[in-house]
Parts: C-alpha cells; structure tokens; sequence
C-alpha cells in the first residue's frame, strides 16, 4: 500500500513529457490516478476478512504482487515509459520464481547440504592423502 501512491507519483512525472497538451496533462493525472486508486480498492478487498478467510497468506502475498505486476505494466504503458512496463514485467516474472521457491525449498535445502557434504568428504580425504604423502 505505501508503495502504490510513489508509483503513481512517478509514472506521472516521468509521463509528463510524453503528452503536451493541458487536455493531456490532466487526463494523465486522470488516469493515473484512477489505475492506482483502483489497484488500492482492489488490494483491500483481497485483506477483507471474507477473502482472508479463502486465501492463505502465501497465496494473499502472490495474488497482491501480481496486482502490482499489473498495474505498473499498464500504468507504464498508459504513460508512455517504456522502463515502467518493464518493471512490471520483472514483478509478474517474480510471481513464478517466488511461487516456485517456496516450493522447492527442501530441494534447494537437500541440494545445499549435499553440496557441503561432497565437499567436506573430498577435504577429509586430500588431508588424508597429504599426511599419507607425509609419512
């Protein structure tokens, strides 16, 4: 939520040159606003306590930054910055990627502790071959 008033904020400033007019200016304000303010309702009503109810907390965390992902893509493409909509784009690639470490912890976890064990037995075994060159 504090981050949604600074979004809005920027894409009208770095849309300010894109349109030239007073008319344009004002109906980029319009619509900015409009995009943000409806971002806002649409978050609150994902905390409403009906809705908490149906989602749990991972899947409340994902469906708010994929409402985020969203409405900076649009708010981008509304204001002519390319580099907007590209930050939405990299927050609707971080939907999947934290979708799938949180599913794949254990693995990475396993894999971690495999990769510490290979390396501690590959040193137990040079520091034994060093003290049997040694003697």
């Amino acid at each position: 939520i504090v981050v949604i008033p600074i979004y809005a904020v920027i894409c009208i400033v770095a849309g300010w040159p894109h349109f030239t007019t007073p008319e344009a200016h004002r109906e980029l304000v319009t619509v900015q606003t409009l995009n943000w303010l409806a971002l806002i309702v649409a978050i609150y009503v994902l905390y409403n306590a009906s809705v908490q109810g149906v989602l749990n907390t991972n899947a409340s965390g994902l469906v708010m930054l994929t409402l985020l992902a969203l409405g900076t893509f649009m708010a981008g493409l509304q204001a002519r910055v390319w580099r907007i909509s590209g930050l939405g784009a990299v927050l609707f690639l971080a939907v999947p990627a934290i979708g799938w470490f949180e599913q794949s912890i254990m693995l990475l976890v396993g894999a971690t502790l495999v990769v510490i064990a290979i390396g501690g037995l590959t040193w137990w075994l040079g520091q034994r071959r060093d003290r049997a060159l040694q003697a």
